[in-house]
């Protein structure tokens, strides 16, 4: 009975540690898309291209993301597989274009991607087109 209580604590302790290594993943990814969220959120654009991959950095036309102002910035979905190392998010982001005023309102497809060779979450989907 007590190689049994034994063997039971040790596997409890394994998958307890899984556990805590998959939420501090997690946390590391939530934290990148965030930081991501926020430079969008502040007009931040090239700080927000900082997040995408190399091979799929988006040139930015800075004059006109001056004229961009984002109102709200509001995660719609976030489709995940736990076995995946890929992410997808939409977000719903409503924006005024100056100097004319005019509202407008996209879905960005986010697809995130978790560099093993980086150690790091980074975007492969291009900044939002504002339009």
């Amino acid at each position: 009975m007590r190689l049994n209580f034994f063997g039971l604590f040790c596997l409890i302790m394994q998958l307890a540690s899984c556990t805590h290594v998959s939420d501090v993943f997690m946390m590391k990814r939530d934290e990148i898309i965030n930081r991501y969220a926020s430079a969008i959120r502040w007009g931040e654009f090239e700080k927000a291209a900082q997040f995408q991959s190399p091979a799929h950095r988006t040139r930015l036309d800075e004059a006109w993301l001056k004229n961009i102002h984002i109102a709200t910035y509001k995660t719609l979905y976030v489709n995940e597989n736990p076995t995946s190392n890929i992410v997808e998010l939409g977000v719903e982001i409503r924006y005024f274009i100056e100097p004319s005023g005019s509202e407008k309102t996209i879905t960005d497809r986010q697809i995130w991607r978790f560099e093993d060779d980086q150690d790091k979450w980074m975007l492969e989907s291009p900044l939002p087109a504002f339009r």
